[in-house]
């Protein structure tokens, strides 16, 4: 894990929500964002399909007990690898990570007609994405192309 996983602290609400889901999905909870749309749960690396469930039945069970929209997304130490992760839904055709005046860059390079839902209204999928990527990568800046 890298040195920002350090900084990662829950308070009472998102550990009560890390308890409903573990406990709904018999799976390990590495990260819980809430943000006010919705609560994002980052998995284990090869835990995904048993988090969400036959049919997403799970992320309806918790959706339901904590009544939130619940978004659940594979976690990987690998930063290319995590960033597919999160676009996961909009397509992802490549990856890129590189510096730019001393930041790490990652561009995700979506199908043309998902672009502007990958990104979001106002770019809210973007910050959130920047927001996962900074708790766990050095990475500070996300684009998508």
């Amino acid at each position: 894990m890298s040195e920002s996983m350090e900084d990662i602290t829950f308070n009472e609400k998102t550990l009560r929500y890390i308890s409903v889901f573990e406990k709904i999905t018999d799976t390990e909870v590495v990260d819980c964002i809430d943000i006010p749309e919705k609560v994002i749960f980052l998995v284990e690396k090869g835990s995904i399909q048993k988090a969400i469930g036959k049919g997403g039945k799970n992320v309806t069970e918790i959706s339901d007990a904590i009544d939130r929209n619940v978004h659940v997304i594979e976690y990987s130490e690998d930063s290319e690898e995590l960033l597919k992760n999160i676009f996961y839904s909009y397509d992802v055709k490549d990856v890129e990570i590189e510096d730019k005046n001393d930041v790490k860059h990652g561009t995700v390079e979506v199908a043309q007609e998902n672009k502007a839902r990958a990104i979001g209204k106002e770019g809210r999928n973007l910050s959130i994405a920047r927001k996962i990527m900074m708790r766990h990568s050095d990475i500070s800046s996300v684009s998508v192309a």
